[in-house]
């Protein structure tokens, strides 16, 4: 059972929810998501340090297959709830691109604690698919360091024929996570209504014809949060192995299906 850990967060229920109200979204259009991470970091307040294999795409793989399994995992989790699909049949992998990050001696000294040359570390990719017929495109990005007051980044982008949910990350949400809907509705409305049961206090600040959720922080746990979030779910699966949904197979090989064979793809 994989720690998908971005299924728990907030933001990316309501887009799910949203994009699952045909009244608001209509039918699926495509999907553009982007993933952005950073080398050097810090967690828990302590500078990350990495080791040496992290940086070789042999032993640890590039970017897609790696922290990519999140966004691949959230499009499908969003688009198809709950539903056992086949990949061989719904999902198609059109194309795939890779590229490096070069990290200078200085830099590749500082995140490992090791002497090293210049590298050219190819850990970000691209990937163009499609998910019982809906396209999908999607990079997986790795940055030298995050820029003050910000850091990893998720941002998707559901258009639909009635509307566009959309997942914003940037400087105008402080890099915070915010869901906007494009264009509003009265149907919004009613349904932000209506998720007042699970998330009181929700509510909407529109300007001109789109509209942001405003979202209660007693409901922004955290990063750290979802992992204890996941493993209570996982441990009810082990109480129980039968509880486990039948969705969760098909979600797991189209997962590694489009990351590997992006990858492949790229690789060619």
């Amino acid at each position: 059972y994989d720690i998908m850990t971005e299924r728990y967060e907030v933001t990316s229920e309501l887009q799910r929810e949203l994009v699952n109200t045909p009244e608001i979204f209509g039918e699926p259009v495509n999907v553009v998501a982007k993933s952005i991470h950073h080398l050097m970091k810090v967690v828990a307040g302590v500078p990350l340090r990495r080791p040496s294999w992290f940086f070789d795409i042999v032993e640890y793989g590039e970017g897609l297959a790696d922290v990519g399994t999140h966004v691949v995992d959230l499009v499908q989790w969003t688009l198809l709830p709950d539903q056992v699909f086949d990949y061989r049949k719904d999902v198609q992998v059109l194309e795939g691109r890779r590229w490096p990050l070069t990290l200078s001696p200085e830099q590749y000294r500082k995140v490992t604690g090791e002497a090293g040359p210049a590298l050219d570390y190819y850990c970000n990719n691209a990937v163009h698919y499609t998910l019982r017929g809906v396209h999908v495109k999607m990079d997986i990005l790795w940055n030298w360091e995050a820029p003050p007051g910000s850091g990893d980044v998720y941002e998707a982008a559901f258009r639909g024929t009635r509307a566009s949910v959309e997942i914003r990350q940037g400087a105008a949400e402080k890099f915070v996570p915010e869901v906007y809907v494009v264009p509003a509705t009265a149907a919004l409305r009613k349904k932000v209504d209506e998720l007042q049961a699970h998330w009181p206090g929700l509510a909407i600040e529109q300007t001109g014809n789109e509209a942001r959720l405003v979202v209660p922080e007693k409901f922004r746990v955290g990063h750290e949060a979802h992992f204890a979030q996941v493993a209570r779910r996982f441990f009810d699966y082990v109480k129980d192995p039968k509880s486990l949904p039948a969705w969760e197979r098909s979600y797991m090989l189209a997962k590694y299906y489009v990351s590997t064979r992006g990858v492949e793809l790229a690789n060619q």
